[in-house]
């Protein structure tokens, strides 16, 4: 059909010429002064923000006032115990008085809940660690799934080349869909804070914010055995490229993260390196079988490789990455070193792998733009893969099982990516259309 008025096209479904209602909401848009506009616009964004903070205002009263003790068994309870200790300026890492201030708070157990994470996590959680036990854990609870959903909305953003909001529910979905991530949040888990840091390092670089990026990657250093490969990658190749305000900006955040916890408590670094000698430690040879392949052999074996193939892994693939570092994008390098540090670190927790929602979402955008028969083959792995690990953590929990995660997901991310059409960023479409490539 053709409009009587014009040479355009008539839409069928609605027997409207669309380029006329077009012209006509532009000339609407003419009519309307600019300051009217702008004005509108920042009246909804408040509207907007004022219901976020009143809607995260009831679900913490409502968190707060639950009559269970529900933090009681939480990893947050050992952050929270550090961090406390931290604030006194007495030793996080004190055995005796962690558990001392676990079992005022009702920890019924032998040995406290260990913090095994560096002190600079411990200077991010200070506004927590001088709150009382139940208002800080009520407060993080709250917190981790709005780092999620910010997380969400950092990738989706960067990798999405359509701006639309059924993508943005559907990214949404796969996240707190997945089990890991479920299983973190209720845990008090701080890998969100690493979900986090991995999203913005993304975002920023591909927007040549260096410095941003390079800070925002040192909050995937508050587990070192998840960054082990993640971060000397990145900076390695940020190197190669000339990329030093991204050095610079990792650096500084991190000198400036210890030089408050060195006022606080100057002999930290002999503290938590001794934490490792306890029986508990999860770099000993202890029995309890971790998602990762020294844990399957545990388990399976009942040997013990210890450290040393880690140390292997790592030296292997930076080699790797300084041989095609140049050729590689910065958020394909991420993901893949997400999905091979994951297996090989020397221990890890099933919680742990809420960081491969940034290779998942990566995967998921790739297959829109694949062909039909591609993007259904993507879905239906990715289901399977969600059933396995909801089926592991709700019926038959065994962590080490958890190990068949990482390697499943990451099928699905090659799959994707070698069927996914060219993008702006290199091999396929990983940001939204019109933005600068990775590569140098």
């Amino acid at each position: 059909m053709i409009c009587p008025t014009s040479i355009c096209p008539v839409d069928v479904r609605t027997g409207r010429c669309p380029n006329r209602l077009r012209a006509r909401r532009e000339d609407v848009d003419l009519k309307t002064p600019v300051g009217q506009k702008t004005s509108a616009g920042r009246v909804r964004a408040l509207g907007l923000a004022l219901t976020l903070v009143v809607l995260l205002a009831s679900v913490y009263a409502i968190v707060l006032n639950m009559p269970t003790r529900v933090y009681e068994a939480s990893d947050f309870l050992g952050y929270w115990a550090a961090a406390n200790l931290l604030a006194q300026r007495q030793n996080p890492y004190d055995q005796t008085a962690m558990l001392s201030l676990e079992q005022d708070q009702g920890w019924a157990g032998d040995d406290p809940v260990f913090s095994w994470n560096p002190p600079w996590l411990h200077v991010l959680l200070l506004p927590l660690g001088v709150l009382p036990f139940r208002p800080a854990a009520a407060l993080w609870f709250v917190i981790a799934p709005l780092v999620v959903g910010i997380s969400v909305l950092l990738v989706w953003d960067t990798f999405s080349s359509r701006k639309h909001a059924l993508g943005l529910v559907a990214a949404l979905l796969t996240a707190f869909l997945f089990s890991p991530t479920l299983h973190a949040i209720l845990e008090g888990q701080v890998n969100t804070l690493i979900l986090l840091g991995c999203a913005g390092f993304v975002a920023l670089s591909i927007r040549r914010r260096d410095t941003m990026a390079g800070a925002a990657l040192v909050l995937v250093t508050v587990k070192p055995h998840i960054s082990y490969l993640l971060v000397p990658a990145l900076l390695l190749v940020s190197l190669l490229r000339g990329r030093w305000r991204i050095l610079l900006g990792f650096m500084g955040s991190l000198l400036s993260l210890l030089v408050v916890a060195t006022c606080l408590y100057p002999r930290w670094a002999v503290a938590y390196l001794v934490l490792f000698d306890v029986a508990a430690s999860p770099l000993g040879a202890t029995t309890y079988a971790t998602p990762t392949a020294r844990g399957v052999l545990r388990a399976c074996l009942g040997v013990d490789i210890g450290i040393w193939p880690s140390v292997a892994c790592l030296a292997i693939f930076l080699v790797l990455v300084w041989l095609r570092g140049r050729q590689t994008d910065l958020p394909d390098l991420a993901s893949l070193s997400l999905l091979l540090g994951l297996p090989t670190a020397p221990f890890g927790w099933s919680t742990d792998q809420v960081v491969l929602l940034i290779p998942v979402l990566q995967a998921v955008q790739w297959s829109l733009d694949s062909l039909a028969v591609q993007r259904r083959t993507v879905v239906v792995s990715l289901l399977l893969t969600y059933i396995f690990a909801a089926f592991v953590w709700l019926v038959s929990y065994r962590d080490v099982a958890f190990a068949a995660v990482p390697p499943m997901i990451g099928l699905l991310w090659w799959y994707a990516r070698g069927r996914a059409s060219p993008g702006p960023l290199g091999r396929a479409t990983t940001s939204s259309g019109g933005r600068q490539p990775v590569n140098d």
